[in-house]
Formats: C-alpha cells, sequence, structure tokens
C-alpha cells in the first residue's frame, strides 16, 4: 500500500503527459534543437557549447532520435523528454516524498503530477525535465549527506552534482554552491575536499565551456524588456510565480484566482520550513541563485522553463506545510489541484497562453506557403526558428534582418509572398512596416491571417505601459501575390 499513491499519480502523469504529443508545433528554441540534433553528434555538442549548454541532453537526445521507433522526429523527441519527467517523478518520491508525512506526500504527488508547468515543458523537447530529475537526485543526495556523515554518500552527491552540471549550468552551479556552503557550515572540511575534487576532475574536460559561458553570461542582456527597470524583474518574478501555481495557459478570471490564491500558497511554504528545516534552506539558498542567474539573460517569458528546477522543492515545502496546517491547509492544495487541472485542460485546449509563440500553429502556416512562394518572416519579434522546422530544409526562409531579403522581393518573377510578422512592430527603423510598404509598391495583398488573440486584461495591460493602439492579436500572417 506504501507505493499505491505513486502507481497511481505515476499512472495519471503518463496518460497527460503522451496524450496528443503533436498538439503544438515546435517553437524556435525547441525546432532549433530538433534541427541540431539532425546533425553529426560532434556539431551538435559543439553548437550547443557556443549556445550556453552543457552536452549531456544533446547526447542523449542524439542517441534517442536515432532509434528506429517510427514517429515523427518532434513527437519522438517528446516521448524521452516526458520519459524523463517521469523517472523524476520517481525520484521524487523517493528522495523527496520519502521526507513527508503520508497525507503531505499525497499532496506533493498530486501537485507535481498535474502540474501545468511541468506538463507544458515535459512536453519539449528541451532539457527541462531532465533538469527537475537530476536537481532532484542532487538535493536528495546533498541532504542525506547532510543528515549522515558516511563518505560513501559525500561521493554520491559529488556524482549528482557532476550530472546536474552537465545537463545545465545554473542548476548545476547553484546545487554546488549549496553544497560547499552547507558542508563549510558544518566544518567537514574532509568532505569538502573530497567533493569538490570528484566534481574539478569529473567536468575538467568541460570546464572551458562553462567559463566561455559565464563570461557570455557576465557580458549578456536580459532578452528583450517588457517595461525596463526595477518593474522588469518583478514582472519576472510575477510570471515565474503564475506558472508554477496555475501553468502558462491561464485565462483572466483564473488568473485572478491564482493572484488571490498566491499569499496562501506561500504560508504553506513557509510552514513548510517547520516540517523539513533542511529542505527549506536548501530551497531558500537555490531560489535567488537560480532566479538572478537567469533572470539577467532571458526575458519573462522565458523564466519558468530555467528555474523549472525548483518546481518539485517548492510543492515538497507547500505539501508538508500544508499538511502541518490541517484543514486550512488541505483547502489551499485542493485549489492549488483545482488550478493546475484548470491549467491542463486550458493547454490542451490551446487556450490563455501568455506565450504566444509556444501555440502558434505553425504546420498550418507552412502549409499554406505552396511552392515556389517566398516565405518572409519578422526576424526581430517573431519565429523564423519555428517556420525554418515546419517547411524543412527544402524550404528557405527569408529574413527581414538579411541584407540580401529586400533585393529578393524585387524580382519580378515572383508571383506570391507569405509575410510572417508580429502585430507590434519593434524593428530597428520600423524594418516591418518598410518590408511591408516595399511589398504594397509591386503587389497586392490578397489576405491578412491573424493569430493568438491577446487576452482584455493583457490589451490593459498594454494601453497603461504607453501603447496607444494596442493589438489584438499577437502575429499576423499577410498574403501577397502578383
Amino acid at each position: 500500500m506504501k507505493r499505491a499513491p505513486l502507481a497511481a499519480f505515476l499512472g495519471l502523469q503518463a496518460l497527460l503527459s503522451f496524450w496528443n504529443l503533436g498538439l503544438l508545433s515546435p517553437w524556435g528554441d525547441e525546432a532549433a534543437t530538433l534541427a541540431l540534433v539532425s546533425h553529426s553528434a560532434g556539431y551538435a555538442v559543439q553548437m550547443a557549447a557556443t549556445d550556453v549548454h552543457p552536452p549531456a541532453f544533446y547526447l542523449m537526445l542524439w542517441v534517442w532520435q536515432r532509434l528506429p521507433l517510427g514517429m515523427e522526429p518532434a513527437v519522438q523527441a517528446r516521448v524521452l523528454t516526458v520519459l524523463l519527467a517521469l523517472a523524476a517523478t520517481l525520484a521524487a518520491d523517493l528522495m523527496l516524498g520519502s521526507r513527508l508525512a503520508p497525507r503531505a506526500r499525497v499532496w506533493f504527488l498530486a501537485l507535481w503530477c498535474c502540474s501545468p508547468c511541468l506538463l507544458l515543458y515535459a512536453r519539449m523537447s528541451r532539457s527541462y525535465s531532465m533538469q527537475a530529475l537530476v536537481t532532484i537526485l542532487a538535493a536528495g543526495c546533498l541532504l542525506r549527506c547532510l543528515e549522515d556523515t558516511r563518505r560513501r554518500l559525500v561521493v554520491a552527491t559529488a556524482i549528482a552534482l557532476l550530472a546536474a552540471l552537465y545537463t545545465h549550468y545554473v542548476p548545476g552551479l547553484a546545487l554546488s554552491a549549496a553544497a560547499n556552503l552547507a558542508l563549510l557550515r558544518r566544518r567537514r572540511w574532509r568532505d569538502l575536499a573530497l567533493l569538490d575534487t570528484i566534481v574539478a576532475v569529473g567536468f575538467l574536460p568541460w570546464a572551458v565551456w562553462l567559463l566561455r559561458s559565464l563570461e557570455a553570461w557576465s557580458r549578456g542582456g536580459a532578452g528583450y524588456a517588457a517595461i525596463g527597470g526595477g518593474a522588469e524583474y518583478a514582472l519576472k518574478l510575477a510570471y515565474w510565480a503564475m506558472s508554477f501555481l496555475a501553468g502558462e495557459a491561464i485565462p483572466d478570471p483564473v488568473l485572478a484566482i491564482a493572484i488571490l490564491a498566491a499569499p496562501l500558497v506561500l504560508a504553506c511554504l513557509w510552514r513548510g520550513r517547520r516540517c523539513d528545516p533542511a529542505l527549506f534552506a536548501l530551497t531558500a539558498l537555490l531560489a535567488p541563485i537560480g532566479f538572478i542567474a537567469v533572470a539577467r539573460w532571458v526575458a519573462y517569458p522565458f523564466i519558468p522553463a530555467r528555474v523549472i528546477f525548483l518546481l518539485p522543492l517548492m510543492l515538497a515545502l507547500a505539501a508538508a506545510g500544508a499538511a502541518e496546517w490541517r484543514r486550512a491547509g488541505t483547502a489551499v492544495c485542493a485549489l492549488m489541484l483545482a488550478l493546475s487541472l484548470s491549467g491542463a485542460w486550458c493547454y490542451f485546449h490551446e487556450i490563455g497562453f501568455r506565450n504566444k509563440q509556444y501555440p502558434m500553429p505553425m504546420r498550418q502556416i507552412a502549409a499554406l506557403m505552396e511552392p515556389g512562394s517566398l516565405p518572409l518572416v519578422d526576424a526581430t519579434n517573431s519565429d523564423p526558428f519555428a517556420l525554418d522546422y515546419a517547411l524543412g530544409p527544402a524550404r528557405k526562409v527569408w529574413r527581414t534582418t538579411e541584407p540580401e531579403t529586400s533585393a529578393r522581393l524585387k524580382d519580378p518573377s515572383l508571383r506570391a509572398v507569405w509575410f510572417l510578422r508580429n502585430t507590434h512592430d519593434v524593428s530597428r527603423d520600423s524594418l516591418d512596416a518598410r518590408y511591408e510598404a516595399q511589398l504594397e509598391r509591386s503587389m497586392r495583398l490578397v489576405s491578412v491571417r491573424r493569430y493568438q488573440p491577446f487576452t482584455p486584461l493583457e490589451r490593459r495591460l498594454m494601453h497603461a505601459l504607453g501603447m496607444k493602439d494596442a493589438p489584438e492579436y499577437f502575429s499576423e500572417l499577410l498574403e501577397f501575390r502578383r
């Protein structure tokens, strides 16, 4: 009976995660990953390294994609990430669930397996679910190492930290810092030396790439800014909280409920410190390190994916605190579960996505672009990689930022142009508007197809930020013909 909750929830998670894996078209980063692993293993690893990624996931995906499973490449890749998410659930129950009271463990498994954030990112052919898996293993090993001074647990922790570092730098470095601080605080000098020696020797083959990535991070910006200044970081924090609590497919009324529920969830997290002080301390240390690292590097819609390794730790603490809070805690967990199920339902029905790139129907858009026509994409604020993947290697996607694009559009033999662009022109010197004007001078606009409507709340926020004519849709496809 002890394992019965795990079996039940694992089956539910598998059903949700494997259901209609081809629902969403591969978006930019996912499409780029799929294109990358279609080349040689050496090329894939080298290109990933230049894009600040360690090799473990790319090598695993490269091997997986060559198994003769008879699936469409994107679906086959997503099967792997779902399997990694299921493995993370097994690890979470073993490493984290075993630390909880029976009732808290059931709530933890329910919230984790039904998490719309996990559902979204486990169904992408990216390293997100693998990051969650290695973080659970490393955090679990570290907590046991701190509670038990046997040397073999130090070795196990070092190996788990290496796995995290070879999967993604942010969780790997954050966990390594936490392990060092914890052992220093306990004055376990020999264990600290052993752990750092194993990690340093094991990561030595990749150390140069890590240093280059850290240098790039120190120089890099934080993607585009929606607000700017300190408020931008508040937006990133709020978007992270929304994704973890209710997912990223969330209509305005459900978002309002999530905002009201957030203080109650924070209260459960705070109460969780009394149930498991060590887990609370570890999470409290990892969270700011992870957030600062990714907030400096990416724009707000991409924060949750980069800190998803914190999700299992936070859910375990929330479940522990809720169980300690008795009836009120049960009500909070029930509300969290209701928000999760709402997020999953909206995901499968493609309703209320806050990151509009994720549900863009690139396969359908590519199908409209008949052979002989020219695909043109706004490279500043649209998704050329996704259109590249959807059209396949035989078709060239022309980007607005390429110098030769303007001359190509003047070719009189060109009969049709499909211009995919963001409705809000943020290109330098209004490049999108200039291309549209150039096309209108030589061709006629036949149709305009619009995709991903903004919600009333999103449009009000755009007005509040000074956008006078807030667009109704995220993207549009303009069809020009001679």
